[in-house]
């Protein structure tokens, strides 16, 4: 419990400082956004266009590529390198943090190809509100754990002799006793008692 709670803060102080890296961008982008008339450039432009449906793509694929990480480091193949669950949990929030700060990342690329901040803030706004969405919390990290410790690891645990297959005698069929429903070694003592009546 304690290196779930170590890695849970990791994780804190990961989405603090990469949700601190999109301020810094907002910060260029009002420190230069009257200072790039060399960059500046219509949206609209043959130049810009390409790369601009390109960013657009991406951003809408991003979406879509944090569920399916997610899904594939929790639950899927993508997960199973880890020894234990809070390091999987810890790299599938730095992943995620990675992939809302691509969409920041989007707009301020456009930001620099176009001079216009309005290129930069939907995008902005968009990585915060998917930032805000996938923060860490610790009850989730807990509540998972638990599902998949109740999936992966067995119900009950039995010894080997108990799943033995039966003797079989030399012919091949299993030995006399076994599967009749009486103890092993009556037959034996059925013989004697036989013997005995017999013989008096």
């Amino acid at each position: 419990m304690e290196e779930l709670k170590s890695s849970y803060r990791k994780s804190v102080f990961l989405w603090v400082a990469m949700v601190g890296g999109i301020f810094i961008y907002l910060f260029l982008v009002e420190l230069l956004k009257l200072e790039v008339h060399f960059l500046t450039k219509d949206s609209s432009s043959p130049e810009v266009m390409p790369i601009k449906y390109f960013l657009l793509s991406f951003t809408t694929l991003t979406l879509f590529l944090i569920w399916f990480v997610r899904r594939q480091i929790l639950y899927g193949g993508a997960g199973k390198s880890f020894n234990n669950y809070p390091k999987r949990l810890l790299f599938c929030s730095l992943a995620t943090n990675l992939l809302c700060e691509t969409v920041a990342i989007s707009g301020l690329t456009l930001f620099f190809l176009t001079g216009s901040p309005l290129s930069f803030y939907p995008f902005m706004l968009l990585s915060i509100a998917l930032f805000a969405y996938f923060f860490p919390r610790y009850a989730q990290w807990k509540e998972w754990v638990g599902k998949v410790e109740a999936v992966e690891k067995p119900i009950f645990w039995s010894h080997p002799s108990l799943l033995q297959m039966p003797e079989l005698d030399q012919g091949g069929a299993p030995a006399p006793g076994l599967l009749s429903g009486q103890m092993e070694g009556n037959h034996l003592r059925q013989a004697a008692q036989d013997g005995m009546h017999r013989s008096a």
